[in-house]
Formats: structure tokens, C-alpha cells, sequence
């Protein structure tokens, strides 16, 4: 049984992105501290094509610490890039995937991914 179970706004404030006056108006720098964090692009990556337990993400990025994993998630979810259902199952189960306004990095995220490709063959034939 689905049971989405919302955190209390309080419970996220702490993680959530906070704003000034450059990323106001920037919106390219707005862009990359929600993204930025040395796992969070890894993390959307994951759960761009498909809905993860807590468990798989860790298998799929062997190198995060649980408390990174942790973090990187909550942040995801207080600014609303992804969404964490709780089912109420023994043991509970939790499922992460990317919100609806989430969805809307994919199309970054594969051009990043191909744009990536092409600056490792660049650097392999060039550097």
C-alpha cells in the first residue's frame, strides 16, 4: 500500500537552497546551487529514468557515505526536484523519483551527459 506520506515543510526548511541577491538574479546561478553538490547531478542521474529505493541509489553510487546519500536526498526534496514516498509496509519501504517539475532536468542532464562524452574524447585525443 502507497502511502505518500509529505514531510513537514519544517523538516525540509533546513535542507532547501537558500537564495540572495546573485541568484535572484542569475538564473544560471540559480540553476547550478540546486544541482551543485559532488553527488546530487550522480543522484538525478539515477532516478532520471526510473524510481529507486534508498538502497539501489547506494548500490548504483557504491562510493556516497549513507550520510551524504542522506543529505543529497533531502536537499533534492526540499527544493522540490524529487519526491520520497513511504510505504506502509514491515519493513517500510522508501521510494524515491524525480517530481514533476524534476522531470523538467532531463533534458539537462542529457546534455550535460553528452557534452561530457564529448569533452572526455576531447581530452583523451588532445590533451
Amino acid at each position: 500500500m502507497r502511502q505518500s506520506l509529505s514531510r513537514n515543510y519544517a523538516q525540509l526548511s533546513d535542507y532547501q537552497q537558500k537564495f540572495g541577491s546573485l541568484q535572484e538574479n542569475c538564473p544560471v546561478r540559480a540553476a547550478l546551487d540546486i544541482i551543485r553538490g559532488r553527488w546530487k547531478p550522480s543522484i538525478l542521474h539515477e532516478l532520471k529514468e526510473e524510481t529507486r529505493r534508498y538502497s539501489e541509489l547506494q548500490r548504483a553510487l557504491p562510493r556516497i557515505s549513507p550520510q551524504a546519500l542522506t543529505t543529497q536526498l533531502k536537499q533534492l526534496e526540499a527544493d522540490g526536484l524529487i519526491e520520497r514516498d513511504v510505504y506502509a509496509e514491515v519493513p517500510v519501504r522508501v521510494e524515491y523519483r524525480l517530481s514533476e517539475f524534476g522531470t523538467t532536468l532531463c533534458h539537462v542532464l542529457n546534455s550535460l551527459e553528452a557534452w561530457g562524452e564529448s569533452y572526455l574524447e576531447y581530452r583523451a585525443n588532445s590533451l
